[in-house]
């Protein structure tokens, strides 16, 4: 049955499928209205949300069930979403969400089928034989018969509490975010599953992301979409305001956790926060109902034994929490949150004022490609092309000087302060002087959209200081570590240990970083990493050789950096039984000031392809760094033993590990000779060639 022969009649199923499944739809429709089934099938193609009509609404409420196709495609198309999540509801609010919903599901695996009671319950495979078609539509006929009313006639919603603060009403500007909806439904309740759930214990969630992404936002939604399923109640916990402030938060929740119980009107004989929950978890076990735990806005920093206290007290309660921390993935199942589709993004930006012409229309979807998605960007964007057009807006975007986004964002609620502006919210801290955390931040955002691989910015940091070539592996592991924590990095590292970040990020770190100087740095140094002869991160191509004759600035830098390598301990041997290792090892080390010194000379070279750069970054990186990486700590470890009455030297002699050191560093002789003589090539002159006699 067509949409255009759609009334105010009723039907006995509604079909739900994607567009993609077309051609199986018919052989299944007759096979229904053979068994005497009314069936509604639109022929449309409603594939967006502005597209679900009055008439599809009004053949949901005319209908007994939703029969969902749940193909590879289903969840893809929010249409279907929108329908499933109707027909779900209803029977929610009926006491048993799966009693409005039968899946039908063509693919040969169930992962992709949300929520995982669908995967538990009335999970039929697609019939492969006409025999097998009317098998289903005979089961399908049994099951309406069960049903005697239509889901426009099943009872409302009823009213939730929501604790301590009053109840979100959620936002009109909300856009999207079905699937996600599902996934955490999914993973709240696998426990109700056990035979299907693939992974995950059930009862818990987390929704994380980077600042802005909407993530209180979902939370709320799925509160509000499915407060059906948790009679008891929501208890919603802000922390917010504490991002950063780990101890401060806790404090929040042990204020908030009280409000709770006096609310209960449950009087607890400590204030302690798990004296606090063990009340609560009494008061909830005798209400006997499902309820909802949400840890809103959770900071970065929690110790497993804080995080332990954010679960709900009671098995009857279902605990949601919102993060930007990428590290919290043992306390429950993981939802990332992603920025929005181009195609959600386009609908979010231009829900103030529609694109006049194709020409508005090219620059709002390119508007959504410049901020990623971001859907608080898209926001503050939409408020501005509501007064002007999306090409202006879009040029106001990526214009030198004030900073569109710098608008001050609306205050968190009534009486709070006003909160950080979007541009510069996105940063942990303010950026400033040479750290490491902040470092590997700028190099990212430079290289952004292409990732970098963690020997890259090890290379890059090891080669501009202050930074010891031995402590860099170390400096970039913690900096990964502290940004995974703030939400900075993309979800996921790439393959071989790679990093990028949010385009938005990224052009907060051009725009705001207080040290322009240090960032210029880095750019010169992550360029020159580039250069032929070094290796490119991934996602980055090697800048093109072009021959060309040094000038002589470069020849005289080469000609200073062979100076000070042929006169070191290895290129020069070190005789066995003499000289000191810790010299050895001081002497390589200063290489790295003369090289970053010497880099820093040419760098005014741009005119012309540099060689130097290529040449000193296997130098310091690829044959110094590993060999002071590893010998320097050693060396220190041994030093540390060292009696009062031992001579420095003698201790040194003394070591078990002497010979091995003194052999690695006789291994160093022919790659340091290696690269004096490319040095030697560049500036024209040799300092390792043998004199000639006199004649």
């Amino acid at each position: 049955m067509s949409t255009s022969d759609a009334s105010a009649r009723e039907w006995d199923v509604f079909i739900s499928y994607s567009r993609s499944d077309a051609d199986k739809i018919g052989a299944l429709v007759s096979a229904l209205q053979a068994r005497d089934l009314r069936v509604f099938v639109d022929d449309t193609a409603v594939d967006d949300f502005a597209s679900i009509t009055a008439t599809i609404t009004e053949a949901l409420a005319h209908s007994r069930i939703l029969l969902a196709l749940y193909s590879a495609d289903y969840p893809q198309r929010r249409a279907c979403q929108w329908e499933l999540t109707y027909a779900y509801l209803t029977g929610q609010r009926e006491g048993d969400p799966r009693r409005r919903t039968l899946v039908l599901n063509p693919e040969p695996a169930s992962d992709h089928v949300h929520p995982v009671e669908l995967r538990d319950a009335r999970h039929w495979p697609w019939p492969t034989t006409p025999e097998g078609l009317d098998r289903l539509a005979a089961r399908v006929a049994d099951h309406v018969r069960t049903v005697a009313t239509m889901m426009g006639g099943a009872a409302d919603a009823p009213v939730v509490p929501w604790l301590p603060a009053p109840a979100r009403t959620g936002s009109f500007r909300f856009t999207g975010r079905l699937p996600e909806q599902w996934r955490i439904h999914t993973a709240l309740h696998r426990h109700r599953a056990p035979l299907v759930a693939q992974a995950g214990g059930g009862r818990g969630a987390q929704l994380r992301g980077m600042p802005g992404l909407g993530k209180s936002l979902l939370a709320q939604e799925y509160a509000l979409h499915f407060g059906s399923a948790f009679p008891g109640g929501v208890f919603w916990f802000d922390l917010h305001p504490y991002e950063g402030r780990p101890s401060e938060a806790m404090e929040a929740y042990t204020e908030q956790v009280s409000t709770v119980l006096a609310a209960l009107r449950v009087t607890a004989s400590t204030s302690s926060l798990p004296g606090l929950l063990s009340h609560l978890a009494v008061a909830l076990g005798e209400r006997d109902l499902p309820c909802l735990w949400v840890a809103d806005g959770v900071p970065d920093g929690l110790t497993a034994d804080q995080l332990s206290l954010l679960r709900g007290p009671h098995l009857l309660t279902a605990t949601l929490i919102t993060t930007r921390s990428l590290r919290y993935s043992a306390f429950a199942e993981c939802v990332d949150v992603a920025p929005l589709s181009d195609a959600d993004g386009y609908h979010l930006l231009t829900s103030r004022r529609a694109p006049e012409d194709e020409l508005e229309h090219a620059a709002a979807l390119a508007l959504v490609r410049d901020v990623g998605g971001h859907p608080e960007a898209l926001d503050l964007l939409a408020d501005l092309a509501a007064t002007g057009g999306f090409a202006d807006v879009r040029n106001r975007l990526h214009a030198h000087g004030p900073d569109v986004l710098a608008t001050h964002r609306p205050a968190a609620g009534t009486g709070a302060p006003a909160r950080r502006p979007l541009a510069t919210a996105l940063l942990a801290r303010p950026l400033s002087g040479a750290d490491p955390t902040d470092d590997v931040l700028r190099l990212l955002a430079l290289a952004c959209p292409a990732p970098l691989s963690q020997s890259t910015l090890e290379n890059v940091l090891s080669s501009i200081g202050p930074y010891a070539p031995w402590d860099v592996g170390a400096l970039v592991s913690e900096a990964v570590e502290a940004l995974r924590g703030s939400g900075a990095l993309r979800h996921e590292p790439l393959r071989d240990r790679s990093w990028t970040i949010h385009p938005l990020l990224a052009r907060a770190v051009h725009r705001h970083d207080r040290n322009g100087a240090r960032q210029e740095d880095l750019r010169r140094v992550l360029l020159h990493m580039l250069v032929p002869g070094t290796s490119a991160p991934a996602g980055l191509a090697p800048t093109a050789s072009v021959a060309a004759r040094p000038s002589p600035l470069e020849r005289a830098a080469a000609f200073d950096l062979q100076v000070e390598l042929v006169t070191r301990v290895g290129v020069q041997p070190l005789p066995r039984e003499h000289g000191s290792l810790r010299e050895a090892l001081t002497s390589l080390h200063s290489l790295f000031a003369t090289t970053r010194e010497l880099l820093h000379r040419v760098a005014t070279e741009t005119a012309i392809p540099l060689t130097l750069p290529a040449v000193a970054a296997r130098l310091t990186n690829t044959h110094l760094r590993p060999f002071l990486t590893t010998w320097h700590p050693a060396l220190q470890e041994h030093e540390a033993t060292r009696p009062p009455d031992v001579s420095p030297v003698e201790h040194e002699r003394n070591w078990k590990r002497s010979p091995e050191m003194r052999a690695d560093l006789a291994g160093l002789q022919e790659p340091l000779t290696s690269v004096a003589e490319e040095l030697a090539a560049l500036c024209g002159v040799d300092l390792l060639a043998p004199s000639s006699p006199p004649e």
